[in-house]
């Protein structure tokens, strides 16, 4: 007999973070949640962990190592999959092909450098099964962790912003982007797989590294009908991995991954749903564009290596537009 499909899909993005992978997959895997599937997809990732293995091996040790766990405590067996991308595609479109991939009614985004609370499936279903919710978000810690496995929150706990209750229809977007309430980040977040099937139509094939949890959640919170937050804690951000500002830029591809985050802004400008946007909201998604080139510029100032520094500047140009980064070059230059 054909098995139903799991309530939850659990899809973590993989580039480079396989010495991470299985402390985040085990908090994964025993989630004492009864129907969730788990799908790992390597854009292409070459990493290793302290023993050698690559992804599909790490994720198959971890899942039989989990799976005599969750036997113990009479859990029901999980479904897993590893799949990869032969080519290096960016985080849209890795975020998309996980959506492809998932056959749970929602889906649960989460980075394979962090980790899951304690009962957060739980938690998170059940807020979004007595509200029918298309978002549903719990709260997150950002923080450290340990070389003893000890996680040490950090003074400021970016990403955070939750707004507990109810939000519904375009208060959802104007909550986000305009009063800064909740988190546009798409992880300790549950998002109905119809919802992100709809807001991928509305994307276009990009290749992007950066923003792309913004580009997503825009148009994730303009179609949304409702979204719910809880108070409990879900989510665990490793505020110490990911792409950093101050790493150094010393390759064309490198320089590319920066620049695209042009790309994000184009798509939305181009948007027929920025233009349904109250103005409020358009000239705050003006004004995120104008903070992110400031930043692209900060960036490859201080990060590029001198004999790029030029192409640096021509290919901030192209994405960007020159006029647009002209005007961005003279606000650095009076602050």
């Amino acid at each position: 007999m054909k098995s139903s499909p799991p309530l939850i899909s659990v899809c973590l993005p993989l580039y480079d973070t396989e010495p991470l992978l299985a402390q985040c997959l085990r908090t994964v895997f025993l989630q004492a949640f009864d129907s969730f599937e788990v799908i790992v997809l390597s854009d292409a990732s070459r990493g290793k962990d302290e023993k050698g293995r690559n992804g599909k091996k790490i994720t198959k040790s971890v899942y039989k190592e989990c799976r005599k766990i969750r036997k113990k405590q009479n859990l029901p067996d999980i479904k897993f999959r590893f799949v990869e991308h032969r080519e290096n595609m960016g985080l849209v479109e890795v975020r998309r092909s996980l959506m492809y991939y998932a056959q749970g009614q929602y889906i649960a985004y989460v980075d394979s450098d962090d980790v899951l609370e304690e009962g957060a499936l739980k938690s998170l279903y059940s807020a979004a099964q007595n509200q029918d919710a298309d978002i549903v978000q719990g709260r997150s810690t950002t923080g450290v962790f340990l070389p003893d496995g000890k996680f040490v929150p950090a003074q400021k706990n970016l990403y955070a912003k939750i707004t507990i209750g109810t939000v519904s229809g375009y208060d959802i977007l104007k909550t986000w982007i305009h009063d800064g309430d909740l988190s546009g980040v798409l992880w300790a977040k549950l998002i109905k797989k119809s919802l992100l099937e709809k807001v991928f139509d509305s994307i276009p094939h990009i290749e992007c590294n950066m923003a792309e949890d913004f580009l997503i959640f825009f148009f994730t919170a303009f179609y949304a009908k409702t979204y719910v937050g809880v108070d409990c804690p879900v989510y665990r951000y490793r505020a110490s991995s990911g792409m950093s500002s101050a790493r150094k830029i010393d390759s064309i591809k490198k320089l590319r991954m920066v620049c695209s985050t042009a790309s994000v802004f184009t798509v939305i400008s181009e948007s027929k749903e920025l233009q349904k946007l109250e103005e409020p909201e358009v000239l705050c998604v003006r004004r995120l564009a104008s903070h992110y080139l400031l930043n692209n510029i900060k960036q490859l100032h201080e990060t590029v290596a001198p004999e790029l520094q030029e192409k640096a500047h021509e290919m901030l140009c192209e994405y960007w537009g020159a006029g647009f980064v002209e005007k961005m070059e003279r606000t650095l230059d009076h602050q």
